[in-house]
């Protein structure tokens, strides 16, 4: 395996568990007392659906690497701005999530 395609299928393995870590964190995390059930729920599911965009890119990415990975290397380039589109968002949701934890996240 060339280093390239190395480095791509590292990338997807590390978004992957990433993923997974912050899917888990959603699901274990209580609402500040101060908060409304309303606004609490509000912020969960933007969340939820900003970690299932997050899911679903990562699973058209790792589709596109194996056609890529079968075909040639020249290819790559395409998937560049999509891994930095997918590592953004989920850079967002981890600082949702540390905000939220660390109380001073705005959920509305």
């Amino acid at each position: 395996m060339s280093t390239i395609l190395f480095q791509f299928s590292r990338k997807l393995k590390i978004s992957r568990f990433t993923i997974d870590v912050l899917m888990e964190r959603l699901t274990n995390l209580r609402p500040p007392r101060q908060r409304a059930a309303d606004e609490w729920e509000g912020f969960v599911g933007r969340t939820y659906d900003s970690l299932k965009a997050c899911d679903q890119l990562h699973n058209e990415l790792g589709e596109q690497f194996d056609v890529v990975q079968a075909r040639n290397v020249g290819d790559f380039p395409s998937l560049i701005d999509r891994f930095e589109d997918l590592h953004r968002r989920i850079s967002e949701s981890i600082a949702t999530l540390n905000s939220v934890e660390n109380g001073t996240a705005r959920t509305n």
